[in-house]
């Protein structure tokens, strides 16, 4: 009868220390299903008609912080890193995500979808095509 209890009472211990961990894992896993697109996205293109602009920056990033903040994240050479922090709303269905940028005094709202770990952002400025792309960091 002592064995059994001290069988039983070890198997008790062993599930109370493994089920939390497992939950853990599934609460990881359901964080990747439901919001797999906050991450943190380098630019790996970016264009202003025939110029490459990637020339002029150390970096550009987009960092999507939590479910409705965003930062924008850049350096360009010989200067200092610059963060750009706005607010964005993302369809969950069809991954398109909109934010209202503010640049130079200017706002404009952009619209983009998240697809496979990219998306591209487009502008026209003036009479030249504003083409960034953006991948998993």
């Amino acid at each position: 009868m002592k064995r059994k209890l001290l069988f039983i009472t070890v198997i008790f211990a062993l599930l109370l220390t493994i089920l939390p961990a497992c939950d853990a894992q599934k609460a990881g896993s359901l964080k990747v299903l439901t919001r797999p697109y906050i991450a943190q996205y380098e630019c790996v293109s970016a264009t202003l008609g025939e110029e490459n602009l990637l020339d002029k920056f150390d970096y550009i990033e987009v960092n999507f912080a939590d479910k409705k903040e965003l930062e924008i994240i850049y350096k360009l050479k010989n200067s200092d890193k610059r963060i750009i922090t706005t607010t964005y709303e993302l369809d969950p269905k069809t991954r398109v995500v909109s934010a209202e940028i503010g640049i130079f005094g200017y706002k404009f709202k952009q619209t983009t979808k998240i697809e496979n770990g990219k998306f591209t952002v487009t502008k026209a400025i003036g009479k030249k095509q504003l083409i960034l792309n953006f991948q998993v960091k």
